[in-house]
């Protein structure tokens, strides 16, 4: 009888051990999400990196520009005590050569306006033009004087911005860096200019420059908001000249014709 009590105690403390084991599959579901929120948590703190040399120089930088831009681009400065307080745009506006040979120059369009014309598209993250204004704006404030004004003369030779990168070094190179920062965002803004070029005057002729500017235009500060004679600070934009048009492997011009055009006529953005 003893040995009974034992022996059923024994299977009965054996028994309160045992504990359901995962199954393979969330095991493996566990990993991957540690796996990817990891990547993400460095891509992010790369992307946030102070140092331009360090960022593209050590850490993959331009890696964590891909990841970021533009769907998980935060600004956290509407919570901050010195809230945002600027509407950032980009204006776009093109070269055209008609079939008869004759070379125009299009009005200005306000990109950013286009693609806010939809009421549901201001709740929701930055939009692609937005995003263009603010690297456009940062890469361009780092330049020097001199490589500001080589940034306003017309660089139509050759295809993309190798004109522009190398008249940039020739003025100041000093800071490479800098220039690098530039051209990428030129990069992102002529890419983005040259969709809307062909969405808005594709069919008056061949696209042969564009020209995109970001627009920075300040709004009454929140502290001077019943201020009767507050006025609005004043402007301030990119200044740059023209450059080939660009497009890469993958956009869809018809897809982003149909939508941006749909969204000038909603706007009130006629071609012109």
């Amino acid at each position: 009888m003893v040995d009974q009590d034992v022996s059923t105690r024994r299977r009965a403390s054996e028994g309160s051990t045992d504990r359901p084991r995962l199954p393979f599959a969330a095991k493996v579901i566990a990993g991957a999400a540690v796996v990817l929120l990891g990547g993400h948590m460095f891509l992010t703190a790369v992307y946030n990196a102070p140092s331009e040399v360090l960022k593209y120089g050590v850490l993959p930088g331009a890696v964590a520009d891909r990841y970021i831009r533009p769907y998980l681009v935060q600004d956290y400065k509407i919570f901050a005590p010195d809230p945002a307080d600027t509407d950032r745009q980009l204006w776009v506006r093109a070269w055209v050569e008609e079939p008869d040979g004759e070379r125009v120059r299009t009005d200005w369009i306000n990109a950013s306006h286009v693609e806010l014309s939809e009421a549901y598209r201001k709740t929701l993250r930055k939009q692609l033009s937005v995003v263009g204004a603010e690297r456009l704006m940062a890469a361009y404030s780092a330049l020097g004087d001199a490589q500001k004004q080589v940034a306003a003369e017309n660089h139509l030779d050759g295809k993309e911005l190798y004109a522009l990168n190398d008249a940039l070094l020739a003025a100041d190179d000093s800071n490479a860096a800098a220039v690098s920062e530039f051209i990428r965002a030129d990069n992102y803004v002529t890419s983005y200019a040259t969709q809307v070029a062909h969405a808005m005057w594709g069919e008056e002729g061949e696209i042969v420059g564009v020209q995109a500017r970001a627009v920075y235009d300040p709004v009454i500060r929140w502290a001077d908001r019943r201020d009767p004679d507050a006025q609005r600070p004043p402007s301030r934009y990119t200044d740059l000249g023209w450059v080939p048009p660009m497009e890469w492997p993958g956009q869809d011009r018809e897809a982003f014709t149909r939508t941006f055009r749909a969204w000038a006529e909603q706007a009130g953005e006629g071609q012109s």
